[in-house]
């Protein structure tokens, strides 16, 4: 026979193995932070794994590998002393992804805003086209007529 009385979610993840990937998450962002801590230039890596007494580091470029590697050592036996004493090595991996998700944290800007054009440009684009190529020429009167509409929809 069935069990239906309701059941905790701590119960349910416990089950599900869930509460072992929320602690697994858990200690890699405390890992994160300890990382982040000790090393300088610490947005350009982020500790990606720890399996076998291995601590996974990505870094966004080859230069960052380089330098973190300069700088394993002292990482190392820093993570021994607080956090990690089985830690027995640090692998470092480049990631380019991560290079891109910084740049796009760096440079948040704001939707592109299309400004109208004014009738005067519009006279200045239809002058233009006279004289332009006949493919040239529609382009700019298309973009002439864009500001045309403009002044009939207001």
């Amino acid at each position: 026979m069935r069990d239906h009385r309701p059941q905790t979610t701590g119960d349910i993840l416990e089950e599900t193995g869930l509460n072992n990937i929320q602690q697994r998450a858990m200690a890699l962002s405390q890992l994160n932070k300890a990382v982040k801590q000790h090393v300088n230039g610490a947005e350009h890596c982020r500790v990606s794994n720890y399996r076998q007494g291995i601590l996974i580091i990505e870094t966004a470029s080859a230069a960052w590998s380089m330098r973190l590697n300069y700088e394993r050592h002292q990482l190392l036996m820093k993570l021994r002393e607080k956090l990690l004493p089985k830690l027995q090595d640090i692998e470092i991996k480049v990631n380019p992804a991560l290079a891109a998700i910084q740049e796009q944290k760096q440079n948040k800007t704001p939707d592109i805003v299309q400004k109208p054009i004014s009738d005067v440009a519009a006279q200045h684009l239809l002058a233009t086209a006279a004289t332009a190529p006949d493919k040239v020429k529609k382009r700019l009167e298309r973009l002439a007529q864009l500001a045309m509409k403009k002044d009939s929809n207001e």
